[in-house]
């Protein structure tokens, strides 16, 4: 009888395990597979042990670091597991997930997703939010996966968060859909670039609209539990040996000078003090970055993001403050 309940038991646990298994690869045909999730399949095609720098964060990191430049002046390889709005939290799970295919020697951050985003928890879409969705999403199924799922979700948004094909199993219809991920898996992984910078260059309307807004004095807070996520990943990189950097990428100066940037400045200084990480603010250095008065709207096209030129200039000037730049280049 005995022998009989393991059988069982054992034939259950490979039926659950095929089921799962089926419902990810027809997740990958009928999901809305952004540049978030191509991301992370693109990672997952990279030779094991490749990469040298892994940069998360926000929209900001895949915006403002040439990967292809850091190749061309260090010799080093870069990846950019970034997404639109990532928080600490996102960022850790990222890490972690990371380090099970590649041993990087350094971790740089980007500290625009230090700030008061706490998971979309009591926001509009409480909980539910297509850029956290869309991380998780990306990720291949394991036990970081669940532990990303049930630290990120209330309880009862577990099953929403974990079964992506019931967000998308009405996909069948659109043909291009499932056409356009086919294409990808085929032929597009190796050709996608974590390196996504804007091709434009900021209108005069939108410079006139930031110069026209409203001054902020308030604080900026940053959430606790990106704080407590902070911690767990400057621990993370410390266990694993690697260094790790905290880096703010550039925005747009008026922007800058219409919030209390001084007030977020001071806490990013103290959380990255409280661990002895250095912390570089490109905001800091737009001189040295060769971000002047004069080309401001065409470095940028908008507040918070860079186009291919101000990118260009914003590495050269990680690469020397963080002295990566090969000798005799």
């Amino acid at each position: 009888m005995h022998m009989k309940l393991v059988k069982r038991l054992l034939s259950g646990g490979v039926f659950l395990f095929i089921l799962a298994m089926g419902i990810q690869f027809l997740s990958l045909f009928l999901y809305p597979m952004n540049d978030i999730v191509r991301n992370w399949q693109s990672f997952y095609h990279l030779d094991k042990y490749s990469v040298d720098l892994l940069f998360v964060g926000s929209s900001h990191a895949y915006s403002s670091f040439d990967t292809a430049k850091i190749r061309e002046y260090t010799g080093k390889e870069a990846y950019i597991l970034a997404s639109n709005s990532q928080n600490v939290v996102q960022s850790y799970f990222n890490v972690k997930e990371a380090l099970k295919y590649q041993k990087p020697e350094a971790i740089i951050l980007e500290a625009f997703s230090i700030n008061n985003n706490d998971n979309w928890q009591g926001g509009e879409n409480d909980d539910k939010d297509w850029k956290k969705e869309s991380n998780i999403d990306g990720m291949r199924l394991g036990a970081v996966k669940v532990e990303a799922i049930c630290s990120q979700y209330r309880p009862e948004n577990w099953a929403y968060a974990f079964f992506r094909i019931g967000r998308s199993h009405g996909n069948w219809a659109d043909t291009s859909q499932v056409y356009s991920n086919y294409a990808f898996f085929r032929k597009g992984i190796k050709g996608f670039s974590p390196f996504r910078p804007s091709k434009s260059t900021m209108s005069e309307e939108t410079a006139q609209k930031y110069e026209e807004a409203e001054k902020r004095d308030g604080d900026i807070a940053i959430s606790e539990t990106n704080i407590a996520y902070f911690h767990k990943l400057a621990g993370l990189c410390r266990s694993e040996g690697i260094e790790f950097y905290v880096v703010m990428a550039p925005m747009y100066k008026t922007y800058i000078d219409s919030i209390n940037y001084e007030s977020w400045l001071n806490r990013l200084l103290d959380l990255t003090k409280s661990e002895d990480i250095a912390y570089l603010d490109c905001n800091l250095h737009y001189d040295e970055i060769g971000l002047t008065a004069s080309d401001f709207e065409d470095a940028y096209n908008g507040y918070h993001h860079l186009n291919v030129s101000g990118s260009s200039k914003v590495t050269d000037f990680l690469l020397k403050e963080l002295c990566l730049v090969q000798e005799g280049r």
